[in-house]
C-alpha cells in the first residue's frame, strides 16, 4: 500500500507492527501496536534484544496490538526464556480482548504473567509514572 504524505511517498507494507522502547525508573517498557505475527518477527526480536542489554524488568505493553499468531506466541515463548536465563523480570500488560483470549488458549499466562491494567503491575516491576492508565 502507498500512502501520500507532506513529503515523498512513503511504502507501508500490510501487517507491519510498530515497537517503540522506553526507560523508567527501574524498568524498560516496549510499546507495540499492529498485527503480531511472522512478518513482525525482527522488529519483536530486535526490541528484545535491545531490552535485555538494560538487564531491567522489562514491561510488554500491547494495548495497541490487534492480532497476535502461532509464530508471534512462540516469539513471547523465546523472549521468556531469555530474560529468564538472564534474572530479569518480563511481563505482558493491556492485552485487548482478542489478544488475551490467544494467550489464555495458549497457556502463555502460565508461563508470563499477564496484567490487564497497568494498576495490576506488581510495584517491584517499577512502572514510571508516566505509563498510561
Amino acid at each position: 500500500m502507498i500512502s501520500a504524505t507532506d513529503g515523498p511517498l512513503k511504502q507501508l507494507r500490510e501487517g507491519d507492527m510498530d515497537v517503540t522502547q522506553e526507560q523508567g525508573a527501574g524498568s524498560v517498557i516496549i510499546h507495540m501496536s499492529g498485527r503480531f505475527d511472522f512478518g513482525s518477527r525482527k522488529n519483536f526480536k530486535d526490541a528484545m534484544d535491545q531490552a535485555s542489554k538494560e538487564g531491567m524488568p522489562v514491561i510488554l505493553d500491547m494495548g495497541q496490538v490487534s492480532f497476535v499468531d502461532s509464530s508471534a506466541l512462540g516469539l513471547l515463548v523465546i523472549a521468556h526464556q531469555n530474560f529468564k536465563s538472564k534474572n530479569i523480570l518480563f511481563c505482558l500488560v493491556n492485552p485487548q480482548t482478542y489478544v488475551r483470549q490467544v494467550l489464555d488458549l495458549a497457556n502463555i499466562a502460565k508461563m508470563i504473567p499477564i496484567y490487564q491494567t497497568w494498576d495490576e503491575i506488581p510495584k517491584r516491576l517499577c512502572v514510571p509514572s508516566g505509563a498510561p492508565a
